[in-house]
């Protein structure tokens, strides 16, 4: 149980102002406060108490306090001993946002983050048949490859990343008719082509949980993809980061691009399970 220690350096969150040409009189100050009671609540402070949100906030302890109670009779917060805790309800205040939003806008903010800390083009993609395609894309504006890459263009699961991991999580039937109707076309001299060869690295992606290609897709450029799980605990996506051998290294894309990667594939898992929107082909 992780809650605010009250006896920790005070750290005041400042009340949301007034934007754009609003007058004072038109900005309801309960309101904000209000939302500023909701927004100390997170992953590293799932509980409150009065004490906690009066000092995080600045506000007085008895206006914490009516805050706190007005929130849980309404039903967005429990109270179990003046210690507050969100519930369910509380996602219906952030569904209205993601209900009008597709899924590639929705999950475009987590690749940026990815391409913010990285400095690398970061993309989603789906399983289609023997193709992965890219339904979700930020750039760094670098040049990673001579293959230009969109939202919409397709390539062949077998010697991509993506389509590793994709593929590590499919049943064996739907590998084995893949293998059997398309076979395993060398895009570059590295590419694995044996059959064989290319199941065992199938099942170790599905172990390690992530699919590194070296200079099988194209020449030079080396990928590395991680899975991304929906509701029911299934694949549903992949997410992956590329970069010429000049600026990656595998031992960089381990230590450094793996960690940013997974954070991210954990986030847009929890949007998924939350947002109730799947990815699908375009």
């Amino acid at each position: 149980m992780t809650t605010v220690q009250p006896n920790s350096r005070k750290v005041v969150r400042k009340l949301s102002k007034p934007i754009s040409s609003i007058k004072p009189a038109d900005f309801v100050s309960a309101l904000a406060r209000g939302l500023e009671i909701i927004r100390l609540f997170s992953l590293d402070t799932p509980r409150i108490t009065t004490s906690d949100a009066a000092n995080l906030t600045g506000l007085s302890r008895a206006a914490a306090r009516r805050f706190l109670l007005t929130l849980s009779e309404l039903g967005y917060l429990r109270n179990e001993n003046d210690m507050f805790e969100p519930q369910p309800k509380l996602l219906e205040l952030g569904y209205a946002y993601l209900s009008t939003w597709n899924f590639p806008q929705l999950v475009t903010p987590y690749l940026r983050q990815v391409v913010d800390q990285l400095q690398e083009n970061c993309s989603l993609a789906v399983l289609d048949g023997a193709d992965v395609i890219y339904i979700a894309r930020a750039e760094a504006r670098r040049i990673v490859q001579s293959i230009t890459i969109s939202v919409g263009t397709r390539v062949p699961a077998p010697v991509s990343a993506l389509g590793r991991v994709l593929l590590a999580h499919q049943p064996s039937e739907v590998v084995d008719a893949l293998l059997h109707q398309r076979g395993l076309q060398a895009a570059t001299p590295r590419t694995i082509t044996d059959p064989l060869l290319f199941r065992q690295k199938l099942d170790a992606v599905n172990k390690q949980g992530f699919a590194l290609v070296d200079g099988e897709f194209e020449e030079g450029l080396i990928s590395i993809a991680v899975p991304v799980f929906g509701e029911s605990g299934k694949i549903v996506a992949a997410i992956n980061v590329g970069a010429p051998e000049s600026r990656a290294t595998p031992e960089l894309m381990l230590e450094r691009y793996l960690p940013a990667l997974q954070d991210a594939a954990k986030e847009i898992s929890r949007l998924i399970k939350i947002s109730g929107k799947q990815p699908n082909p375009l």
